[in-house]
């Protein structure tokens, strides 16, 4: 479910903060915003209105993943819907299947092609690293790979800075005072970055978006980049090909066990 903050709420607290000041830990920004700067409370809320209203996406997209543990460079086909359903296939050298992975955020089958054998199981926090090679979990990806993650809903916004490229840079705390997110905008108002930060303060993922097309009456990111200091890996996904807004059958979910395929 999406909390949506409202923008007059966002407005008399972002002008209750810079009446006091701030200070930023990023070093991709610079000066604090004028207490009257309406983007933030602008952008955010033009956020959370995408977030609401993008809710099913089906793509054909290139991925690349670097790690000390693996290099993965695969063609793959993607479905996904609010909240936490995903369904990923990898495509062979050839075109044909080569695996594939559905998940409701709770519970996921897996397919092997060169296995001819079906995995099953409840969604752990490695499923999406160790079946997809992304470090995520299943809600979160599906808000990135929309375009249109949110800050949690225990944080609030803290302080809003200039950046490069005439952007926008926000920082959301937590009530203990923790930095949970940074959200980058650029000039336009479009989403350039994302970082959610861990518990003890350093970077859970970071995620970069670029290559703004229009796609179904919207403009989505055709670039997306995702690093993961936990694992030491980073990745590009480059769609070439995408459609917004579809509906998106429960099956396409699910696998059918095929004639043949081991299960366990």
């Amino acid at each position: 479910m999406i909390t949506r903050r409202p923008a007059p709420r966002l407005m008399a607290m972002w002008v209750s903060i810079l009446a006091v000041g701030c200070q930023t830990t990023s070093l991709h920004v610079r000066e604090p915003l004028g207490a009257l700067d309406p983007r933030p409370a602008a952008w955010i809320s033009a956020l959370e209105e995408k977030a609401e209203g993008r809710r099913s996406l089906r793509a054909a997209l290139r991925l690349s993943l670097d790690s000390p543990q693996f290099r993965f460079r695969r063609p793959q086909r993607l479905a996904l819907r609010r909240p936490a359903s995903l369904r990923v296939e990898v495509v062979g050298l050839f075109g044909q299947l080569a695996a594939v992975l559905v998940t409701d955020g709770v519970t996921y089958q897996s397919f092997d092609a060169s296995r001819k054998e079906i995995e099953s199981g409840n969604v752990e926090s490695d499923l999406l690293w160790r079946l997809a090679r992304i470090d995520l979990q299943p809600e979160e990806a599906v808000d990135l790979l929309l375009g249109a993650p949110l800050p949690s809903a225990e944080a609030s916004l803290s302080g809003a800075f200039t950046a490069p490229g005439e952007g926008v840079s926000l920082e959301f705390r937590a009530a203990d005072g923790l930095l949970r997110e940074r959200i980058g905008f650029d000039a336009r108002g479009q989403l350039r970055e994302f970082v959610r930060f861990g518990p003890r303060g350093g970077v859970a993922w970071q995620a970069a978006f670029s290559d703004y097309r229009d796609v179904s009456g919207e403009r989505f990111a055709f670039d997306v980049r995702l690093r993961f200091p936990a694992v030491d890996a980073e990745a590009v996904l480059r769609f070439d090909a995408a459609s917004l807004g579809l509906e998106l059958d429960d099956e396409l979910f699910a696998l059918q066990f095929a004639a043949g395929a081991a299960v366990r």
